[in-house]
């Protein structure tokens, strides 16, 4: 897998930390940027280990299923893909707001926005990838967009109604999960 599609990866699986962040920002003014900070790096840290987890994974059951592995991991990033775009169109504009960002709520919600994370790691398994440079470009897309997510949400306050972002992150999944079955089909 190209550098490339890994970087779009990571700014795909960086969207939920974005909205989570923005939606943060929006409803809880009150919340300090060191709170911001520290669910930033807790989705940097929480995307980059579950990743792993899902490689190791993959890996174990690749002995297994080694002839399918290009069309498990196209079936699993176009079913990303398509959850992201069915998604966007079932959000409600208060999902993502929590009653309180105490250090329970950021592991909460570290661990939901990292749930494909652990798919894309499977999926990884399956093709040839840099493990390292991969891990590091979801944690630090995560962090990134964590950070950016809360700024705007917490100076844009209600600029942010459309889905659109999300359906095009799903389609880029699907595309990508599509191109992973395409290239070894290619002479």
């Amino acid at each position: 897998m190209s550098y490339l599609s890994v970087i779009l990866i990571a700014v795909i699986e960086a969207m939920d930390c974005f909205a989570v962040a923005t939606s943060i920002g929006l409803g809880r003014s009150g919340v300090s940027r060191l709170k911001a900070t520290v669910l930033a790096l807790s989705f940097g840290f929480f995307q980059g280990g579950m990743t792993l987890i899902g490689f190791f994974s993959g890996t174990l059951a690749k002995h297994w299923i080694h002839d399918l592995g290009s069309i498990i991991a196209c079936a699993i990033l176009c079913l990303l893909g398509a959850k992201f775009i069915l998604e966007a169109f079932r959000k409600k504009e208060d999902e993502h707001k929590i009653a309180d960002l105490s250090l329970a709520s950021i592991v909460i919600l570290s661990l939901a926005t990292s749930i494909d994370a652990l798919t894309i790691g499977i999926s990884f398994a399956f093709v040839e990838i840099d493990m390292v440079f991969a891990t590091i470009a979801i944690s630090l897309a995560a962090i990134l967009f964590g950070i950016l997510g809360f700024e705007i949400g917490n100076r844009a306050a209600r600029f942010f109604k459309s889905n659109l972002p999300q359906i095009i992150a799903g389609i880029i999944l699907i595309a990508i999960g599509i191109k992973t079955i395409w290239q070894p089909l290619m002479p």
